[in-house]
């Protein structure tokens, strides 16, 4: 009779541990059983696949600085050697017979030169070989993958004084003091204005103007041709000065893309007395340029006294 009840206990209490393990009673002991729960800590470390991507950091160019112009390599437009600055400058005195300072000078401008997008860079170089002279020059930098390359210059004179420069539209404009008739090498007296732009690995005048000492500004304004116009035949030429030129004439000059001369004459100023401000409208004759030439056409009015510019406008046009 003991016997008997033991054996019922012993199977109601594996009746109970068979249903602690296999939830509902009944069910089978083949089927799967839940997968534990993670914590907040393991989850962290599990990457979602619904997770954005990781963003990529690609290291930016670096932009031509100052310390590298003045750190850079040079070779000299008007010498012709090749010389490393330091803190912008070069010394060398060995010997008398072979003196050689050099200087970059302030002030340094940026700006897109080449229309390639990156940020160029404008500098002043004095080159002295011992005397009293010092020859200037603008020299063009350009951003070749974050270093600066030596491009094109453009001798600017003996002992000139530049005193400000930009990069406008992607043309180099200073101010600066030249010689002017009658000065002495010393002591420039002839503030001016230049614009400069990069052609075919050339810096090219394209607007000059000049205030002559007691005088007035001098600036000649071309309204047409536009600037990329296509002309055939003749081209007429509209504009005006601030101050009409000697017997009221100006000049101009047709170039090529090359440089070279293709034409040149004068152009009256119908309007105004000389040293007032004046127009003129005057038909050039392009005809013997062949089509789909590309040239520069340049209105100036030139110093009575020796030559010089005293003002100049210029543009581009096509021919059809």
């Amino acid at each position: 009779m003991k016997r008997l009840r033991f054996s019922a206990v012993f199977l109601c209490i594996l009746s109970a541990i068979l249903a602690c393990n296999f939830p509902g009673g009944g069910g089978s002991p083949t089927e799967a059983i839940p997968p534990p729960q993670l914590t907040q800590t393991a989850a962290a470390l599990i990457p979602s696949s619904t997770s954005p991507p990781a963003t990529i950091m690609i290291p930016a160019v670096p932009l031509l600085t100052a310390d590298m112009l003045r750190n850079g390599t040079y070779k000299l437009p008007q010498l012709g050697e090749t010389v490393t600055l330091t803190d912008g400058k070069f010394d060398r005195a060995t010997s008398n017979e072979n003196l050689l300072h050099v200087a970059l000078l302030d002030p340094i401008a940026f700006g897109d030169l080449n229309g390639d997008g990156a940020v160029d860079a404008a500098v002043i170089l004095s080159e002295n070989e011992g005397g009293p002279g010092f020859l200037i020059s603008v020299v063009a930098m350009l951003d070749v993958g974050g270093a600066p390359v030596q491009s094109a210059d453009r001798f600017i004179e003996d002992r000139a004084q530049i005193n400000a420069m930009t990069v406008q539209n992607g043309r180099i404009v200073f101010d600066a003091i030249l010689h002017g008739v009658g000065d002495s090498m010393c002591c420039p007296n002839f503030p001016v204005k230049e614009t400069l732009q990069l052609r075919n690995n050339k810096l090219i005048l394209t607007h000059f103007t000049s205030t002559p000492s007691g005088g007035s500004l001098r600036e000649i304004l071309l309204t047409a041709p536009a600037q990329g116009a296509a002309v055939s035949g003749s081209i007429q030429v509209v504009g005006s000065v601030t101050v009409s030129p000697f017997e009221n004439t100006l000049g101009y000059s047709i170039f090529g893309m090359g440089g070279n001369l293709l034409g040149s004459g004068p152009i009256m100023v119908a309007s105004g007395e000389m040293g007032t401000p004046g127009t003129f409208n005057s038909p050039i004759d392009v005809s013997a340029v062949p089509a789909g030439a590309v040239i520069r056409l340049e209105v100036s009015d030139l110093s009575p006294a020796d030559g010089s510019i005293l003002a100049m406008d210029s543009v581009e046009c096509r021919v059809q």
